[in-house]
């Protein structure tokens, strides 16, 4: 039986331990959460359907014996690292949501070489993944690209609705904003999708090529309201924004790589698309698209059974065996 934490629990953290709950090899052994409202309670108190009665605590120093920890705490590489070193210090490998980590080296070369050094020398493995970063924007096209010999060109497309979704994506793709306030956020980079140069780099990186930092170009745009929609934020007035559309391009050693995600509040044809070009071109649908909450938890769950059995390190989701379902 694999002990797992979990630590910080917003929605995802909260279903991730809702999920050990039902597991049959995986078994709820921490919480874990800075927010003084949380501390001291259990997962009954947290949510209706929770059922153990481990408590929260304020930090992985308090934690007994565990084997993973499952993060959910930031999206930025930078700021989980000292929770990274926490785990390492105590021989606990980490599965993580954190967006930058799904393929850190991007974003923070340096930084993640000591990491993936620190990790190695303390016999743990640490990783970043979900639904996206993670798989579906690409793990999913490197995986299909093993059915052919040649790619000159990937181009994977999401359609997210996000009236779907839990309320705090509502709030990430800036619905009920003014077009000023979705700017605003964007001149600071406090809005749009973590992740979308990581996904171009682990691509690339699986078809034998490598992305540096700084040669992804991304764009940014809102995608606004043409009639009123009711969210959980409250009325999207027409000419509000509803969503967000983010790209990314990387063009090298005779590839294209092109991705295209919209998330916005009403969508009215969700779904994930991957195009491989070449000579022999593939095309694959997932009408509906994959549904990123609940595939983000399956994705900690998943991967948490392997990581005692990885060799240990900063790894990404191209290191590892097919996790599959159980």
């Amino acid at each position: 039986m694999t002990r797992i934490a979990v630590v910080g629990l917003g929605p995802i953290g909260i279903a991730a331990a809702l999920g050990l709950q039902q597991s049959r090899d995986l078994k709820l052994a921490g919480l874990v959460d800075l927010d003084p409202a949380k501390v001291g309670k259990t997962l009954h108190d947290l949510h209706p359907d929770g059922k153990d009665s481990t408590k929260v605590v304020d930090s992985i120093d308090k934690l007994g014996d565990v084997d993973v920890a499952i993060i959910g705490t930031t999206s930025y590489f930078d700021k989980i690292v000292p929770t990274l070193r926490q785990c390492i210090a105590k021989r606990i490998h980490v599965t993580s949501s954190c967006e930058e980590m799904s393929w850190p080296t991007y974003r923070h070369e340096t930084l993640a070489g000591q990491i993936d050094a620190e990790a190695r020398s303390a016999g743990v493995a640490l990783l970043g993944t979900g639904v996206n970063p993670g798989y579906v924007m690409d793990l999913l096209a490197v995986q299909l690209s093993s059915m052919v010999a040649k790619v000159s060109r990937v181009k994977c497309l999401r359609r997210v609705d996000a009236l779907r979704r839990r309320l705090p994506l509502q709030q990430k793709v800036g619905s009920t904003m003014t077009v000023e306030q979705f700017e605003g956020l964007k001149a600071r980079g406090q809005i749009g999708h973590k992740g979308l140069a990581e996904s171009i780099a682990m691509i690339a990186a699986g078809l034998g090529r490598k992305v540096n930092p700084g040669e992804v170009r991304e764009d940014l745009q809102p995608v606004l309201a043409e009639h009123e929609i009711e969210c959980g934020l409250g009325v999207i007035a027409p000419g509000r924004v509803r969503g967000m559309h983010n790209t990314g391009f990387w063009q090298g050693d005779g590839l294209t790589i092109e991705l295209d995600l919209l998330m916005a509040c009403a969508e009215p044809n969700p779904r994930d698309e991957i195009e491989l070009d070449g000579p022999v071109p593939l095309r694959v649908q997932i009408p509906g698209s994959t549904p990123g909450d609940s595939a983000t938890v399956a994705a900690l769950l998943n991967t948490a059974r392997l990581l005692p059995k990885v060799s240990p390190g900063l790894k990404t989701m191209l290191d590892l065996p097919a996790a599959g379902a159980r």
